[in-house]
């Protein structure tokens, strides 16, 4: 196993804070010990409140593995069989869905459904909203229009297709099931067990103390609120808000077997699809799996407008590395660079 390096961490770090500033936090943890942990920026620029290490900063689509976290949990009791057609257990919500969608298929991005934001095709996420404002986006339900007449994008199973919409159906399957709203389920049986008292599905127009709002800046350095742009409560394909330390808790928890036992911690972090021909990156239920330095590395990444981050666990090193940041672009050069330090890299 490679020897990890983290004496030039701190040195590096300020370096790339020099060519690029960040806002938000940086954690790394090593078998239970921070190695490296700092808040930068200000998580409201208009009282010019600082970030702090207790910021909850919204995670965008690395709550979907939340998501597939409460799935699987459903799987082990005997709830759910990944194996069973969606329109089995939700019947006559979406008529042009193929019948053979499966459980699985949606948790792997393998379904082929239309999806609410197709990142295939689209890119500027905020378009989403020009019709429908964030604010009426309150329930899964509010969702379905965006998709109910549209026809499949291919087959279920033929390959991996980035889905957001397919993370929502989930959200909804884990309604029908528990006939729990999905968020307190979450929150109760996926944070709850995992003592992440920080983290929840906040909505925006009403969030709690010490949470960060997310910033987009323009050309021209005027900058703006993303309030407007997404929306105004997360759902079954992200929006949770989080804090650095809730997020290694969480991985503790996953890892320890805390929610089902190892059989299904293999079957959610196996590589079941790859992402394109020929790459080395896969992805589980809900966790992105690949290589770095001969070892595993399990992650989950967000992106939305005002809203970068990133987490990374390497369970043989009992390694975490996140980032979670109030504005777009400088997480991911910061993320390559703390990889590249401590794995000793050329490209990480």
């Amino acid at each position: 196993m490679n020897e990890l390096n983290f004496e030039t961490l701190s040195a590096a770090i300020e370096e790339q804070l020099r060519q690029q500033p960040f806002s938000g936090v940086i954690h790394v943890a090593h078998q239970g010990t921070p190695i490296f942990s700092h808040a930068y920026g200000l998580a409201n620029r208009s009282d010019q409140n600082p970030n702090r290490l207790n910021t909850r900063f919204g995670i965008a689509s690395g709550g979907k593995i939340f998501t597939a976290t409460a799935i699987c949990q459903l799987v082990a009791g005997g709830h759910l069989n990944p194996e069973q057609p969606f329109v089995e257990i939700i019947p006559d919500l979406l008529p042009k869905l193929d019948r053979r969608v499966t459980v699985e298929h949606l948790l792997t991005h393998t379904s082929g459904i239309p999806d609410y934001f197709d990142e295939e095709t689209e890119s500027d996420y905020e378009a989403c909203w020009q019709k429908i404002p964030v604010y009426q986006m309150r329930s899964a339900l509010d969702f379905i229009p965006f998709i109910r007449d549209k026809e499949m994008k291919y087959p279920a199973g033929e390959r991996f297709g980035y889905n957001n919409m397919g993370f929502v159906l989930l959200g909804m399957l884990i309604e029908k099931v528990t006939g729990t709203r999905f968020q307190d389920y979450v929150e109760e049986k996926i944070f709850g067990p995992a003592w992440m008292r920080s983290s929840g599905y906040f909505p925006n127009d009403c969030l709690p103390a010490h949470c960060a709002t997310g910033y987009i800046t323009a050309a021209d350095d005027t900058w703006r609120s993303n309030i407007c742009s997404i929306p105004v409560v997360g759902h079954g394909d992200g929006g949770v808000y989080s804090t650095a330390a809730d997020i290694g808790r969480f991985w503790k928890a996953l890892f320890s077997k805390t929610y089902f036992d190892a059989d299904m911690l293999t079957r959610m972090t196996s590589p079941h699809v790859q992402v394109t021909p020929g790459s080395t990156s896969h992805y589980g239920y809900g966790v992105w799996v690949e290589e770095i330095s001969g070892q595993p590395c399990f992650s989950i990444v967000g992106e939305d407008p005002g809203v970068d981050f990133s987490s990374s666990y390497y369970p043989n090193f009992d390694l975490q590395i996140s980032l979670l940041s109030n504005t777009n672009g400088a997480l991911w050069p910061m993320e390559k660079v703390i990889r590249r330090e401590i794995f000793g890299l050329d490209q990480a």
